[in-house]
């Protein structure tokens, strides 16, 4: 020790900084004299932190820092602030029983009580004066004391304690919680700790599920696991599908164990149970009386006792698939009797490290608050998703709760809620801290702390009987459980100072199928309604038993009871993913379930169906409800309810998950049903908005919200909406833009659906990686076609391809073709349509069966293999529309922020459909288009501003403000015919201008798109060499991505151009024309290129070159004045459409283009 402080005194440096001075300290001190390692594993030490400057870490599992030392500059005077931050950092640290401060002349010792939460100090000595002694025999007492000391911070004292001693030396060191000038690394390390143990109990439940799994039939564990299992996956059906489900199983389950022991050590700790049986002294004498299995055992009678407290979250239930009882075991032969023992032996050993982690932490003080963090913390985001789990926003809970009137300073006391998709309690949880929070004004308190024993009980019974929440996950279930619990253990806590042996009713948290018949309604649909596999395995399993008894307990909340509240997030489960049996007893139990519905239509039948005569309903739900068909029942059924909310978020973003974009409905059955809705709909995210909107005087938008509009929008206009005989949805909008809306339908006699044959869907080849590619060469008749799944050409017959648009080469008068080609083989006589069979494909385009042939295998597995037995295999996936290809046609694309309609009256493009990609084609009536120049007419109504409006009213929004151009919302547009008005002549002449513009304009672009289109006028007699002034290359390999353009000066400021090949390596030109030529030219390559091989690429002369650029620049510009006359003929074009063909007067126009400004 005397050594080590006489060589850091030695490199002290008065100028040198904190860190070189720690580095001294640490190298002589701690490694030398105290034996820590640099190395973790064996005990090491820690300095390169930012904040806490000298870590020693026992290197347990996870490490635990048992030694803190501060160091502060040697130029820096130890104050009375350097000793409060070293206390700081102990209390957060919790775990370090000794601290060090010094600046390299005063050293400073403290012992820290974890207990007490206090630091004391041992002593402190000058080095300079220990440096400065004859030797260790000199020292002063003082001095030899200090030293002496420092024994206790030896690596051996704190590395590899027995178990016995482990969990009595180091019982509740760490305390978790956030404390006043402390900083979080307690909290830090047990979150650590958590998610360690979380994989550790995961891997060990997996090899429970192997094993049993691979057990003979008639095993108890095995039989038992079957029946749960298959039970569990059609549950996860709902709350989202695991790429592993047995690796979710498994984790879940371990989350559960979990829980469960963490619940117990805050119980330990908090005194709710009599004696520490899993931890500190209880432990550590189980350990010296009987070493083997003493952890699980523990566990298991902790479970015993806890039951009798709190017996709901330690029942056994399908989760505990993995324990059998000592009577079952019984039954064992020989040979499974020693595959369970090695199992519960290797889950002994995860718990022990698990429960040595865990005594370590003082949980005493642990309250809701800083509990209702730890399962958000320590399940990161992307794993709850994986687990189906998605979190409603705090602010989204606080404002439906809010504006239902569920608020502490309201009557809430008596006010029974309802969350029947209750997920992880996100709902619920803020229910329960609204009703605590009720009481305590009610008892002029201000925490539960101050409460009575009674006043707390009465809390506590007052949140078991009037929160309910049901969920089919029984994860999810669990989940709620234990928010619940962390939300009310002090409550409990203060009931048990009085009542030691209170034990809680337990909450109305049930697993069930929210939506399915209870049992009276199927007996009276179907008397001799069999038993599930569950039931029948519940004759001799009573966890499976428990499960029927809650359904129970489920039966009787769906038959009888009513709720003052209900609210929700209802899962989005489309009918596609539902099994067929629960699509019909769906359909057949709820009136509102219809085609293709979504499952949280019948969750909001099934709502309002729960509501008591004052109660009222909050749902957030996927604002699909305002417009789908499948929600059109539920639009009828809600325009008799008395709506008093829609919030549509349109499409911003509220979850952090991609889901449908949603909105707020809000039901109050104490309101009259003809009242005006409040409306609300979202531009822009905007945080803290529903705050804002909750406490507005009044429900109207301001010129500086310009994020949101707030309107009141008539029942009545809703119910007459959802009747409308072109499109049934719901349109709310402000009454200005309703008005307008309105003078639109009434001006035209016509919908689009009615002059029309067909609004039709583009081509679904099943297989675009065979049937789609491009063309990179053409000789006599045949096409070198290189397919989308492929990279080399392979020869087909031209006379077979088609020129292909995807949909969002679509665009507003014109198309961008991007050069795809469609396989086509089919052949079209009179509109009917006929799949060219074998012999003609082989007799009449033989390249093209050849390319089919070899594709083969591929065609036949598309599609899960639908077309393996196919005798014409190379047929596309869907035969819809073939016909409808090549007669006059306009197109749009499916989805899009503007409308985009562009007529094709020569058959030149087929495009893709399918979902929400692809295109749709309008083909009009010979009646109401006899010629092709006809089209043009509606072309210039379906692009303008006034139709544009109307669709963007009627149309579900997605991400990107883009909406559905499908049949559904292209029908409904109001059309004024030509003979109807006097401007039929005048606006097809501007249309046929600005279509022209609009391919001169295309052309241009695709000209510009590519240096090598110009060079074809042009003789290549010079080389890049001959251009440039000066070269400085050296390498030979240059890719495109570091490509560059530069400007620089040169010293006799002469402007020198550079083609930047990567840093340093450059091309200099005394011309930017020919600089920018090379550096297109190079560009065009578009693969990796050697030196010699860019300084000798054929290009024109200099003069070319620049007269070259000037023309690419001229069709530059000339792009430029084409889009600006184009625009002005679109701006005249739409005068006359909104004035004269729709008459509307300058207030419509205004209202329009602020509409059309935001959306």
């Amino acid at each position: 020790m005397y050594e080590a402080f006489v060589k850091v005194s030695e490199e002290i440096d008065e100028e040198g900084s904190e860190f070189d001075f720690r580095y001294s300290l640490v190298d002589h001190l701690f490694t030398d004299a105290l034996g820590w390692t640099r190395e973790e594993g064996e005990g090491h030490v820690k300095f390169e932190e930012d904040r806490k400057d000298v870590l020693c870490y026992d290197d347990s599992d996870p490490p635990f820092p048992v030694v803190v030392c501060e160091t502060k500059r040697p130029s820096h005077e130890i104050q009375y602030g350097d000793v409060e931050q070293l206390e700081g950092y102990m209390k957060g640290v919790g775990s370090a029983k000794y601290g060090i401060l010094t600046n390299g002349h005063s050293f400073n010792l403290y012992r820290y009580d974890s207990d007490d939460l206090e630091l004391s100090k041992v002593g402190d000595v000058d080095i300079g004066r220990i440096a400065n002694a004859d030797g260790p025999d000199s020292l002063s007492e003082e001095q030899q004391t200090v030293i002496g000391e420092l024994e206790y911070f030896r690596q051996d004292r704190h590395v590899a304690l027995g178990d016995a001693d482990y969990f009595q030396k180091t019982y509740q060191e760490v305390p978790v919680g956030y404390q006043t000038g402390a900083d979080d690394e307690g909290y830090e390390i047990f979150l650590e700790a958590i998610k360690d143990s979380l994989d550790e109990l995961t891997d060990v439940m997996i090899r429970f599920f192997e094993d049993y799994k691979s057990r003979d039939e008639g095993s108890y564990p095995k039989d038992f696991l079957e029946t749960t299992f298959p039970d569990w996956q059609e549950w996860r059906e709902y709350t989202g599908k695991s790429d592993d489900a047995k690796e979710t199983f498994c984790r879940e389950t371990a989350y559960i164990v979990l829980n469960r022991t963490l619940f117990a050590r805050i119980a330990e700790d908090k005194e709710i149970v009599g004696r520490t049986r899993l931890s500190s002294r209880g432990m550590a004498n189980a350990i010296e009386m009987d070493g083997d299995g003493v952890y699980l055992e523990g566990l298991l009678d902790t479970y015993d006792e806890i039951d009798d407290h709190y017996p709901d979250l330690y029942e056994l239930g399908i989760f505990d698939w993995w324990w059998v009882s000592k009577d079952k075991r019984g039954q064992f032969s020989d040979e499974e009797r020693r595959k369970q023992q090695e199992l519960d032996e290797e889950l002994n050993y995860a718990l022990a490290t698990i429960l040595k982690r865990l005594n370590r932490f003082d949980f005493e003080y642990v309250n809701r608050d800083i509990l209702g963090h730890v399962y958000e913390d320590y399940l990161p985001k992307e794993e709850r998703k994986e687990l189906g789990e998605y979190y409603t926003p705090l602010e989204v809970v606080q404002y439906m709760l809010d504006s239902t009137g569920y608020r502490a300073t309201e009557s809430i006391g008596r006010r029974k809620v309802l969350d029947p998709a209750c997920g992880s309690g996100t709902f619920l949880t803020e229910v329960t801290e609204r009703l605590i929070n009720h009481f305590l004004k009610k008892f002029d308190e201000r925490s539960v702390h101050g409460l009575s024993a009674d006043d707390a009980r009465t809390v506590l019974e007052r949140v078991e009987e009037n929160v309910y929440g049901i969920d089919i996950n029984p994860f999810a279930a669990h989940i709620t459980q234990i928010n619940l619990l962390f939300r009310t253990i002090d409550l409990y806590d203060k009931v048990t100072e009085k009542n030691p042996d209170y034990t809680m009713d337990g909450f109305e948290i049930h697993v069930a199928d929210t939506l399915s018949p209870s049992t009276l309604e199927e007996q009276e649909e179907s008397p001799e309604q069999g038993q599930s596999s569950l039931q029948q395995f519940a004759d001799y399993n009573g966890r499976a038993q428990s499960f029927i008894d809650d359904r129970d307990a489920v039966d009787r909340l769906k038959d009888d009871e009513e709720f003052d509240l209900v609210v929700a997030n209802p899962p989005y489960v489309r009918i596609q993913n539902l099994s067929d049996d629960v699509k019909e007893t769906y359909s057949a139990r709820y009136a509102t379930a219809i085609k293709n519905f979504d499952i949280y239509v019948p969750f909001i039948e099934r709502g309002l169906d729960w509501l008591s005569e004052d109660g009222k309903l909050a749902y957030i739900c996927p604002n699909r409800l305002f417009t789908n068909d499948y929600a059109e029942e539920i639009r009828n059924r809600l325009g008799e309810e008395p709506i008093t909310h829609l919030i549509d978020f349109k499409d911003t973003e509220v979850f952090d998950a991609a889901t449908p974009y949603p909105c707020i409905l809000s039901v109050d059955m104490t309101k009259e049903v003809d009242e005006d809705v409040k409306c609300a709909r979202f531009a822009e995210e905007m945080e803290g908005v529903l705050e804002e909107i909750y406490h507005l005087d009044e429900w109207s938008g301001s010129e500086e919200a310009e994020e949101y509009d707030l309107f009141k929008y008539p029942q009545q206009r809703l119910r007459e909406d959802n009747q409308d005989e072109y499109l049934k949805s719901w349109k709310p909008m402000p009454p200005d833009e309703r008005e307008v809306h309105h003078k639109l339908a009434e001006s035209s006699r016509f919908r689009l659906g009615e002059i029309t044959d067909s609004v039709f869907q583009g081509l679904i080849t099943g297989w675009n990686k065979v049937f789609v590619g491009e063309i990179v060469k053409e000789e006599d008749g045949i096409a070198y076609f290189v397919r989308e799944g492929g990279d080399e050409p392979e020869p087909v017959e031209k006379q077979i391809l088609r020129r292909l648009l995807k949909g969002n080469e679509i665009d507003h008068w014109g198309a961008d073709w991007e050069g795809l080609w469609l396989l086509f083989p089919y052949e079209i006589e009179s509109g009917d349509v006929e799949l060219l069979s074998q012999r003609k494909l082989e007799r009449q385009y033989p390249k093209t069966w050849e390319f089919f042939k070899r594709h083969e295998e591929e065609l036949k597995a598309r599609e899960g293999g639908k077309w393996e037995d196919e005798e014409q295999w190379w047929a596309f996936g869907r035969s819809q529309n073939l016909s409808k290809m090549e007669p006059d046609k306009i197109m749009t694309n499916i989805m899009s922020s503007y409308n985009r309609f562009v007529a094709d009256t020569d058959g030149e493009y087929y495009f893709i459909g399918g979902g929400n990609a692809g295109g749709y084609g309008i083909q009009l009536t010979d009646e109401y288009a006899p010629t092709s120049e006809d089209h043009l007419y509606y072309v210039a109504l379906l692009n303008s501003q006034v139709l544009e409006f109307y669709h963007k009213h009627i149309s579900p929004i997605f991400g990107g403000k883009y909406y559905s151009y499908n049949k559904r919302y292209l029908e409904p547009h109001p059309i004024v015919l030509p003979s109807e008005g006097d401007s039929e002549e005048e606006i097809t002449q501007i249309a046929d201008s600005i279509q022209t513009k609009r391919q001169e304009r295309t052309d241009l672009q695709y000209r510009t798109s590519d240096i090598l289109n110009y060079l074809a006028d042009y003789d290549r007699a010079s080389t890049v060499l001959d251009l440039a002034d000066s070269i400085d290359l050296d390498d030979d390999d240059y890719r495109q991505d570091p490509m560059r353009k530069n400007d620089k000066m040169e010293v006799d400021t002469e402007e020198v151009y550079q083609v930047v090949m990567k840093r340093g390596h450059t091309i200099d030109f005394g011309s930017e024309s020919v600089r920018d030529f090379v550096y297109d030219l190079l560009k065009a390559q578009d693969r990796r290129l050697g030196r010699s091989e860019i300084l000798n690429t054929e290009v024109p002369t200099e003069d070319d070159v620049l007269e070259l650029m000037d023309e690419y620049r001229d069709d530059e510009e000339e792009i430029e004045r084409l889009e600006s006359e184009a625009e002005e003929l679109q701006e005249e074009l739409d005068d006359i459409i909104l004035s004269e063909v729709y008459e509307l007067d300058e207030e419509d126009v205004e209202v329009i283009d602020e509409f059309l400004e935001v959306w």
